[in-house]
């Protein structure tokens, strides 16, 4: 098992890299299912969690995006698949970064600033509503976007792996 990537298999840190925030993404995005049942059940608010596991993804999205700099040894599409896969990894990596983006906003305008799992990054001040709505607004957005991304992305590795034959699940397992 190698670190780094090769033309035919992903290597161990891609991988890591790549199913733990798939995880994390997963857990984020049914955050508003399980923070109501949170308050619902025990009268807790999971803003908190959902906040610093935000902050966490964008993190680690900046860690995958410098593993992707350095680790050189990519798996490539085929030539005639290589436009739509170069599409639909810039829209997942480009909505890992706007929606932790827009949360970040939302809270800050909200007044209640921002922490990471009890570190103050943006102390509390007034509210600005203009931006709590719009950062609310565009981070709602922008996650329901991301489901029908993510959808396609698995559709798509679902077709490569039993249609083409081509062995991509394995490439990631």
């Amino acid at each position: 098992m190698t670190w780094l990537d090769s033309e035919n298999h992903y290597g161990l840190v891609s991988r890591v890299i790549h199913w733990l925030m798939a995880a994390v993404l997963v857990f984020m995005l049914l955050s508003e299912w399980w923070m109501e049942a949170l308050e619902h059940i025990a009268g807790l608010s999971g803003m908190a969690i959902h906040q610093g596991t935000g902050l966490a993804l964008a993190a680690l999205l900046g860690v995958r995006l410098v593993w992707r700099l350095i680790n050189r040894g990519r798996v490539q599409p085929t030539q005639s698949w290589k436009l739509a896969a170069r599409i639909g990894h810039l829209a997942l990596y480009g909505l890992m970064l706007i929606i932790p983006l827009t949360g970040f906003l939302a809270a800050w305008g909200s007044g209640h600033g921002v922490d990471f799992f009890g570190l103050h990054l943006i102390s509390p001040g007034p509210e600005m509503e203009w931006l709590e709505d719009g950062g609310e607004e565009a981070h709602e957005f922008t996650t329901t976007l991301f489901w029908f991304v993510i959808a396609g992305h698995v559709a798509a590795a679902l077709f490569h792996q039993h249609v083409k034959g081509d062995g991509t699940l394995r490439k990631m397992a």
